[in-house]
């Protein structure tokens, strides 16, 4: 079984969509930090989900949010219209959790989003995440002024 563990900020509001079943999923990018100090980098994800964590993810996540996700990976690789090979990762999330301060989950009206009941197995967002044990993260966290939008 495959699992992967990424943390990053949504680079764009979620999108709601529908399967031909009639069954709704939710689509989101993810901006993950790697390498290193001196040649930072951001990686791309596609975040998808559906049942009750894709009605939190609708209801709460906005752009710029700060997310730990836990779900299963995929890449996807396709000609692009200029006739030239892309590969894309996507990840399938079973566990969405919300990190960082209830002052920055803020709208960029200003309007701060009260406690909800996330229905899922995430903290509320004042409370951070803990890292499994021997884990270490590698580099500096991603800061909202280092995404490119």
């Amino acid at each position: 079984m495959k699992k992967i563990f990424v943390t990053g900020n949504v680079g764009r509001d979620p999108e709601t969509r529908y399967a031909p079943s009639g069954e709704s999923f939710v689509t989101f990018s993810l901006a993950v930090s790697s390498g290193t100090k001196a040649n930072p980098r951001t990686d791309w994800m596609e975040i998808s989900c559906n049942g009750k964590t894709a009605e939190v993810v609708q209801n709460y996540v906005r752009k710029g949010t700060k997310l730990l996700i836990e779900g299963i990976p995929s890449v996807n690789a396709y000609i692009n219209k200029e006739g030239k090979p892309v590969g894309t990762m996507r990840v399938t999330a079973s566990t969405i959790e919300f990190i960082g301060s209830r002052e920055r989950a803020e709208d960029a009206d200003g309007f701060e989003h009260n406690s909800p009941d996330y229905g899922m197995d995430a903290p509320a967002p004042s409370a951070a995440p803990k890292a499994p044990a021997g884990f270490n993260a590698p580099g500096p966290s991603l800061q909202p002024d280092d995404i490119p939008f």
